[in-house]
């Protein structure tokens, strides 16, 4: 019996050295402040982790870790679409990056990004993301891809007042009311939403390409300042009264097929109009209020 206990003792000791020993040849990887740090302890990290530091390794095109570090800590563009990334977290010590494409991966949390604050592009297109509250520390982004996630919540974007573009195609947004202090926007693409209330941008006079097509909205008379708008996309709405275009003389493109419009007379004064889209909507005279007819797309 005492044998075994012994025993016993001597195999609890050994694993607690063991487990000692393995936590101290290694510091916890929030401590890593260089991607060599990252890349030298990969053993000790997760398979997902692993995966993203050697898509790292990949781009700087060697498998030295202090090779790599001095690689990828001087440039400043970084594109890593499609690679089936799902952990950021060797990201965090890029901070020189300017631009940053992870397109098309399985990223939920990018908590990592909050770091890299020179980003002026960043792209996130098509992953799992729902928390972008990370975003709201990188003032210095002219350009912000989101499309395509459960995102319903867009309150962060508020402090990102240098944005110039913006893609939030394919949520869950109702509220768009962050969106009013981002006056420098000029392209902002909000498809295939669930937004009814349109008045937050009535303020951002420097659009010239707004995309809203299926959301809910009925009222487009927000709109009505927006006149330096060339593209104006509103198909798929609930849409009866289109009379705020009027004033929308620089208006070149306009889709508002698939609502409830009866009435285009509106139009008649937007001399720039290349090609308005009218398709599927109970329009009482099927004649184009525009000197050339072929502008208006009654049919497909």
């Amino acid at each position: 019996m005492i044998k075994r206990l012994t025993w016993l003792l001597l195999i609890g000791l050994a694993l607690t050295l063991g487990i000692s020993n393995s936590s101290l040849s290694a510091p916890p990887s929030t401590e890593f402040k260089t991607f060599a740090q990252w890349c030298e302890n990969q053993n000790q990290l997760g398979e997902k982790t692993k995966h993203t530091i050697e898509m790292l390794l990949k781009v700087a095109e060697t498998t030295d870790c202090n090779q790599a570090n001095q690689t990828l800590s001087q440039i400043i563009t970084l594109d890593l679409e499609r690679n089936q990334i799902t952990d950021i977290s060797p990201l965090s010590s890029l901070t020189q990056l300017t631009s940053l494409d992870l397109t098309d991966n399985q990223i939920s949390d990018i908590s990592p990004l909050s770091s890299l604050t020179q980003l002026k592009e960043l792209n996130l297109g098509v992953n799992q993301i729902s928390d972008i509250s990370p975003l709201s520390s990188l003032t210095q982004l002219t350009s912000l891809v989101l499309t395509d996630h459960p995102i319903s919540d867009i309150s962060p974007l508020s402090s990102l007042t240098q944005l110039t573009s913006l893609l939030l195609i394919a949520n869950q947004i109702s509220d768009i009311s962050p969106l009013s202090s981002l006056t420098q926007l000029t392209s902002l693409l909000l498809g295939d939403n669930q937004i009814s209330d349109i008045s937050p941008l009535s303020g951002l006079t420097q659009l010239t390409i707004l995309q809203l097509y299926n959301n809910q909205i009925s009222d487009i008379s927000p709109l009505s300042g927006l006149t330096q708008l060339t593209t104006l996309y509103l198909g798929d709405n609930q849409i009866r009264d289109i009379s705020p275009l009027s004033s929308l003389n620089q208006l070149r493109e306009v889709n508002i097929q698939s609502n409830q419009i009866t009435d285009i007379s509106s139009l008649s004064s937007s001399n720039q109009l290349e090609v308005i889209r009218l398709t599927e909507n109970p329009i009482e005279q099927k004649v184009c209020p525009l000197p050339n007819q072929s502008v208006c797309r009654f049919e497909e």
